[in-house]
C-alpha cells in the first residue's frame, strides 16, 4: 500500500514538473516570437533617412579624368589626387611662386565637371614651399607641396579669395584642409587650422554667399600613427569655434586594417555623429569625403565578388546611417588602395565598377526606410520604390546562408549585382552571401 502510494506520489510530482517545464517554455517562445518577427531576431537597427535617394549620394576621386573611362552615374567630384601634365589642382600647383599662377589643371577640371553635369568640392591645403611656414615638411607629392601652415596669414587670404573669384558660380564646395590629424597632410596645431579655416570661411562666403565650406576632413578612427584620433579631433576644434566655420562636416572613415569590411565603419560614423550632436551641428549633413578599401603597399587585395560586394554595403549602409555623399577612392588611383573601379586599361569596368552602377539603380529614386542585422548577421535593408512599391536588400557579411524570406513580403524577383535576374523560388528559399541581392515584386 504504501509503495504504491509512493508511486503515484512520483507521477505526480513528474507530471506537475513535466507541466511546468512546457508552461516555461510556451512563454520563452512567445516572448521570442514577439521580439523577432519573422522568426528574425534584431541585432542593429539603421534607420535610414527619410528623403529620397538622390543621385548626389554618388561621388568619386578620379585620377585621369582626361585619359580614362568617365564614371557614369557620378553626381560629384572631389578634386583630389586628380593629376594632369601641367600639375594637381591644388595651391602649391596653382601658384608654384609668389603671384606666378598657372590655372591650366582646374580650369580643365572645372569645364570637364560642367560638360559632364557634376559638381566640385575643391579642396585647399597643402601649401607651397615658398610660402609654408616650414617649408621642409614633406608630403606625399614630392618636393613643393608641404603639409605646413602658411607663414604669413595674407599669402593664404589671397589664394583663397583669387581662386573663389575666379571660379564663382563654377565652384560651389570648399573643403579647408585633407586629413589635418596625419602628419603627411598637416604639420600645424589645431589652433592654426582655425584661423585659416576662420579666415577661408569669411573670404569664400565674402566672393559668393552660396559657397559651402566643408570643414577639414579628419580620418575619423583613432589609430596609433594618427596625430589625434578624428572623433577627439574634430570635438577639439567644434569647441574652440570651429562649428561656426562649417556648413558641412566631413570624414574619411577608413579602416586601421584595410581589409576590414563596410560594417566595421558603423562604430566611427556614429562617434562623429555624436561628436556633431554635442556640438549642436546634428541638422548639418556629414559627408564622407574619401573612403576606399584595400592598401596596396600592404598587399591587401580582393577578390572580384568581395569588391563589387563592398562597394554596394558601403554606399547602402552610408545612406542608412544618416549619410547623404559618399566620395568613393577611387575611380583609377592605383597608388594605394586596391578596389577600383575601371581596369588597368582605362577603359574597362572592373567588378567594382560594375556594382557601382548597379546600385545607384536599386537606390535612386527610392526611400530607404531602414536596415536591420539579425544575429546571424544577415542585413536586410528595406526600400519603397517610386510609385509606392516595396523591395529589400539583403546579404550575409560572414558567407552563404539559406534565408527564407517571408510570404508577407510578397516578392518574386531577385537581381544581383551584375544585374542578372531570376524567380524566387516556390519555397521563398534563398542562398544569400556577400554579395547584395534585391528582391522586389518587379524589376
Amino acid at each position: 500500500m504504501t509503495n504504491k502510494f509512493s508511486l503515484k506520489l512520483v507521477k505526480f510530482f513528474g507530471l506537475a514538473i513535466a507541466t511546468v517545464i512546457v508552461v516555461v517554455a510556451i512563454a520563452f517562445h512567445q516572448l521570442a516570437a514577439q521580439k523577432a518577427p519573422d522568426s528574425r531576431l534584431r541585432e542593429t537597427t539603421l534607420s535610414g533617412q527619410s528623403a529620397v535617394i538622390e543621385r548626389s549620394l554618388f561621388g568619386m576621386h578620379i585620377a585621369e579624368p582626361f585619359s580614362n573611362l568617365w564614371p557614369e552615374g557620378v553626381a560629384s567630384w572631389r578634386l583630389w589626387d586628380t593629376s594632369s601634365s601641367a600639375g594637381l589642382p591644388f595651391w602649391p600647383h596653382l601658384e608654384r611662386h609668389k603671384g606666378e599662377w598657372d590655372f591650366r589643371t582646374l580650369d580643365d577640371c572645372v569645364q570637364l565637371a560642367q560638360e559632364k553635369g557634376v559638381d566640385l568640392i575643391y579642396v585647399m591645403g597643402l601649401t607651397p614651399k615658398w610660402a609654408a611656414a616650414r617649408p621642409d615638411d614633406s608630403s606625399p607629392y614630392g618636393d613643393g607641396p608641404t603639409p605646413s601652415e602658411p607663414k604669413d596669414l595674407e599669402d593664404w587670404r589671397n589664394y583663397v579669395r583669387t581662386v573663389a573669384t575666379r571660379y564663382k558660380g563654377k565652384i560651389r564646395y570648399y573643403e579647408i584642409w585633407n586629413e589635418p590629424n596625419l602628419k603627411n597632410f598637416y604639420t600645424g596645431t589645431l589652433d592654426e587650422m582655425l584661423v585659416l579655416a576662420r579666415e577661408a570661411y569669411t573670404i569664400l562666403k565674402e566672393v559668393d554667399p552660396a559657397i559651402q565650406v566643408v570643414s577639414p576632413s579628419v580620418i575619423a578612427g583613432d589609430y596609433g600613427w594618427l596625430v589625434k584620433g578624428g572623433a577627439a579631433w574634430l570635438d577639439e576644434y567644434f569647441s574652440k569655434g570651429g562649428d561656426a566655420y562649417t556648413d558641412i562636416v566631413g570624414a574619411h572613415f577608413y579602416q586601421q586594417q584595410h581589409d576590414l569590411p563596410p560594417e566595421a565603419a558603423i562604430p566611427q560614423i556614429q562617434q562623429i555623429q555624436a561628436v556633431m550632436k554635442k556640438h549642436g551641428l546634428e541638422k548639418k549633413p556629414l559627408w564622407n569625403t574619401e573612403t576606399g578599401f584595400g592598401e596596396k603597399g600592404q598587399n591587401i587585395f580582393f577578390s572580384e565578388e568581395d569588391s563589387a560586394a563592398y562597394v554596394a554595403r558601403a554606399y547602402i549602409l552610408n545612406w542608412a546611417l544618416g549619410i547623404p555623399r559618399y566620395y568613393w577612392y577611387a575611380w583609377d588611383n592605383r597608388n594605394v588602395v586596391t578596389i577600383l573601379l575601371v581596369e588597368k586599361d582605362g577603359k574597362t569596368l572592373t567588378a567594382a565598377g560594375k556594382a557601382y552602377g548597379e546600385v545607384q539603380k536599386w537606390l535612386i529614386g527610392s526611400r530607404l526606410e531602414g536596415c536591420d542585422r539579425d544575429g546571424d548577421e544577415t542585413w536586410m535593408c528595406q526600400l519603397t520604390k517610386e510609385g509606392g512599391d516595396r523591395a529589400w536588400i539583403v546579404w550575409n557579411p560572414k558567407g552563404e546562408i539559406t534565408l527564407e524570406v517571408p510570404r508577407s513580403f510578397g516578392v518574386r524577383q531577385v537581381r544581383d549585382l551584375t544585374g542578372k535576374e531570376a524567380l524566387l523560388s516556390l519555397q521563398n528559399r534563398l542562398k544569400v552571401g556577400k554579395m547584395p541581392v534585391l528582391l522586389s515584386r518587379s524589376i
